[in-house]
């Protein structure tokens, strides 16, 4: 067992627990985009970042295990800060349609852009742009949303064992797609929806038949 101090809570943990597993059975709220428990824990979206006395610059806490005597701090002017321009940059390359959104009321970054007051961007530049995908009987692609949290890569790849999405490209041009970019109706997609289930926004959602005359 490990003893450690988060935000002055004294937590005992098991060896080879991760510093947010740790918080979160002591009860302490940190923010996750891209987590999802033994299937995606890659800490790619950095909102779970703390900080650790005796440590330079921050620590990803769905990633970091914890050390004996451990000082963690979760809720620091530093990290509050740093947490709000991770936030904005997302957002900056995020399609703006919540009121008409599929998930509004529902999008875990929706959720956390009010939790941390980003409702004006300061980071305004270009943004990518995708088309959507609606070929498929039972699923729509919507990428102009995705902020590349992988998490429905990693459910189709370790849940169903599928693998019918992944990131392509690089840099500014990475997004989320399939083989050649085809639409998931011509590729190996079976189209169960676990990658809905998975996806914290409104860039995977169910088709729907309401306005078809």
């Amino acid at each position: 067992m490990v003893n450690l101090k988060i935000d002055d809570k004294k937590v005992v943990v098991p060896e080879g627990t991760t510093i947010l597993e740790a918080a979160r059975q002591a009860g302490v709220d940190i923010p996750t985009l891209c987590f999802l428990k033994d299937i995606n824990e890659v800490g790619d979206c950095r909102m779970c970042i703390v900080e650790v006395e005796g440590r330079r610059g921050f620590a990803t806490s769905c990633i970091q295990t914890v050390e004996e005597g451990m000082v963690v701090h979760t809720n620091t002017k530093n990290v509050l800060e740093a947490r709000h321009v991770i936030l904005d940059l997302i957002i900056s390359n995020h399609a703006k349609d919540c009121l008409t959104c599929t998930r509004s009321g529902n999008c875990e970054l929706q959720d956390l852009a009010i939790k941390f007051n980003v409702l004006d961007n300061e980071f305004v530049g270009e943004r990518s742009v995708h088309k959507i995908d609606d070929k498929s009987p039972s699923i729509v692609r919507d990428f102009n949303k995705c902020i590349l949290c992988r998490r429905c890569v990693a459910t189709c790849k370790k849940v169903q064992q599928i693998g019918a999405i992944d990131c392509i490209d690089r840099g500014f041009d990475s997004c989320i797609s399939t083989t050649y970019d085809h639409s998931l109706n011509d590729v190996n997609c079976t189209f169960c929806g676990q990658c809905i289930e998975a996806c914290p926004t409104g860039a995977l959602h169910e088709k729907e038949n309401i306005n078809d005359v």
